[in-house]
């Protein structure tokens, strides 16, 4: 008999014990739902040129977070440890989000996505996306290498007025100036022609050349401009000239606005 109680007792605390194990099955359904987020992302370019550019970042949440639940955007500049935050982006029914950023600086970045732990699922880090970021950069505000009679300022072409260019003023025949771009630039953007300061009749030459290569040569009459775009990618040195063409009136030409897209 005492050995049956003792079997019984047995089965009982074996039972009681099972029981008691109930919540911690629950617990173990929790933890396993508690399995880190998965999130994507995904950027529309490689590249980008400061204040111009639109950046869309875009990516998928999984599982799907609570309803109104948002990502933390954050970025990482060059030569920089920390991460910033950038800002948020609203998850939607389907999982998704999207996340549109300018840069604002000529600095290389890397961008990622943050998903914070819930009721759902662990916080979660996204792939790193990296962007080369290039900005223009006015001739006039980088130091020369080399230069002679050339002046920097305000002056009309051919009906329009164009800020930080570069010209030889009437009082020289003559000029040119050099900047050492390093490898760093891809394009130069510039409007050449002559000042409409220019005596009628005034005629001048204006040439281009990169690492010794002409880039870009013209002789221009008053009430004449040409917006030009080149390629000076990989270049190290430029150099813009300017020459009077003699016997006839003095001119002032002129690269207007003149800028290199650079990173």
């Amino acid at each position: 008999m005492k050995h049956s109680r003792l079997i019984a007792t047995t089965a009982i605390v074996v039972l009681a014990a099972m029981g008691a194990a109930a919540p911690g099955a629950s617990g173990a359904g929790l933890t396993a739902s508690q399995s880190p987020y998965h999130v994507s992302l995904k950027a529309s370019t490689t590249q980008a040129i400061a204040g111009e550019t639109q950046v869309k970042l875009t990516g998928q949440v999984i599982p799907q977070p609570p309803e109104a639940s948002k990502v933390l955007v954050q970025v990482q500049y060059e030569h920089q440890d920390t991460w910033i935050k950038l800002g948020t982006a609203t998850v939607k029914a389907n999982g998704t989000y999207k996340f549109v950023t300018t840069p604002k600086s000529r600095k290389d970045l890397v961008y990622r996505v943050v998903k914070t732990t819930d009721k759902v699922a662990k916080q979660d880090l996204s792939p790193e996306r990296g962007v080369k970021v290039q900005g223009w950069v006015y001739l006039t505000l980088m130091k020369t290498s080399a230069g002679e009679g050339v002046t920097a300022g305000t002056l009309p072409i051919n009906g329009d007025n164009y800020q930080q260019s570069l010209y030889t003023p009437t009082t020289v025949t003559s000029g040119f100036v050099e900047y050492t771009l390093g490898h760093h630039s891809t394009l130069l953007d510039t409007t050449f022609g002559l000042s409409d300061r220019t005596e009628t009749g005034g005629k001048a030459a204006i040439r281009l050349t990169a690492d010794g290569v002409a880039k870009y040569e013209r002789t221009f009459d008053l009430g004449v401009s040409d917006h030009q775009v080149l390629d000076v990618t990989d270049a190290y040195r430029i150099r813009i000239s300017f020459a009077q063409v003699s016997g006839t009136p003095a001119t002032e030409p002129a690269a207007g606005s003149a800028r290199v897209l650079t990173d």
